[in-house]
């Protein structure tokens, strides 16, 4: 039950990874990550509408206005009608993350400014009077605005919206402003040590139940392939040895015996 439980954690994981790894986009020399901004909710107003975006994060539904059946998984921007400021209400979603089955996936370019200025990025996976709605977010890097809050909002023609924000998270990562390059994202690297972790942790889980039950061991015995993890154990003290031998004496004396 133990390793079912690991695999359905590993695969909720990668599943996050996967969603993630689409708000992280390399172009040329320039790699933006609108992660940084996942924790943040913008908004803006074109009367009688607001509308509240949370950048590649589930947007608070507090931000939607009252609806009277739930909201649906996975939305990340929404448009709520304020006509009658005494009664708002959620009027509709504007956009999915990927993986909650709405398609089609969201898409990004790089902002037609030029290299380095910004991310653009298009949604169609709502609805709009039955019909496909179409926002692009044009994310500005302004390394003044480190914390956005407010963004320009309009629509024209009818379901197709145009929202512009200035953040300086949608800079490229590393960068102090436009035009430099960006580092890489460490996603592959991340989602190898789960797995490795949780592939350990099953094999030891599972090699000690074994041992213990179907085989009656106990104590050390207990352990799958005692003998190699013994070898294991014994390398890392003698390592450690070494080190504080070498920090001891500033390099000057250490030895290293073979075990």
């Amino acid at each position: 039950m133990l390793l079912v439980y690991l695999i359905l954690f590993l695969i909720n994981i990668i599943q996050i990874e996967s969603e993630l790894a689409s708000c992280r986009q390399t172009f040329g020399t320039n790699t933006y990550d609108l992660n940084r901004l996942s924790q943040l909710t913008i908004t803006g107003q074109g009367f009688p509408y607001a509308y509240a975006i949370t950048p590649c994060g589930i947007v608070p539904t507090s931000q939607c206005g009252p609806n009277g059946s739930p909201f649906e998984p996975g939305m990340t921007a929404c448009q709520e009608n304020i006509g009658d400021p005494s009664n708002p209400r959620f009027e509709s979603s504007m956009g999915f993350l990927d993986g909650y089955g709405k398609p089609p996936n969201i898409e990004f370019i790089e902002n037609t400014d030029g290299p380095g200025t910004g991310v653009i990025m298009t949604m169609r996976n709502a609805r709009c009077s039955g019909l496909e709605r179409l926002v692009k977010v044009t994310f500005i890097c302004d390394q003044g605005v480190k914390t956005p809050t407010d963004m320009d909002v309009s629509e024209s023609p009818s379901c197709q919206f145009t929202m512009k924000i200035k953040a300086a998270g949608a800079c490229p990562v590393g960068s102090d402003g436009p035009n430099t390059g960006g580092g890489s994202s460490g996603i592959g690297g991340t989602v190898f040590v789960i797995i490795l972790l949780v592939v350990v942790v099953a094999y030891l889980v599972g090699g000690v139940l074994y041992n213990r039950f179907k085989q009656d061991q106990t104590g050390l015995a207990m352990l799958p392939h005692p003998s190699f993890w013994l070898l294991v154990f014994g390398s890392f003290l003698s390592g450690c040895r070494v080190t504080l031998t070498f920090i001891r004496t500033c390099g000057k004396e250490s030895s290293y015996n073979s075990v």
